[in-house]
This record gives structure tokens, sequence and C-alpha cells, in this order.
């Protein structure tokens, strides 16, 4: 018996994007140092959501459409 409470949602359809894993956005990591010479010292990190520049937000992967390419 499951745990679950909802069914488990179907896959997209055709291929599922390897890089976002079908969400459409993956994590970007920004870093901020305070000061002249912003490659010295602490950064302050922060992650954000951004659109996945792969599937370009479909969640769905076709090569002919991969910007990366």
């Amino acid at each position: 018996m499951s745990d679950d409470k909802y069914p488990p949602e179907p896959e997209p359809h055709g291929r599922t994007c390897q890089w976002c894993h079908g969400a459409g956005y993956v994590t970007r990591a920004l870093a901020y140092s305070p000061g002249t010479d912003p490659f010295t010292g602490p950064a302050e990190t922060v992650h954000r959501a951004a659109q996945c520049n792969h599937c370009r937000g479909s969640g769905t992967y076709d090569s002919d459409l991969d910007p990366t390419l």
C-alpha cells in the first residue's frame, strides 16, 4: 500500500529534459562580493529559480530547439 495521497502525474509528452527533470526551471546561484575586487573576500550567495536553457522552460527536451548546441 502506498502512502501517497495523490496519484503520480503522467510524464510530459515527448522526452523529459534531463537537466531540469521536466520542471522547466533550474536553480542558479548568484554571488556578490563587496569592495573593489569582486574575486577576493567572502561572497554572499543567493539561489534563484531560472528557466532551463536546454528545454526553454517546456520540460521536454528537443535537440533541434536546444540553444546551447
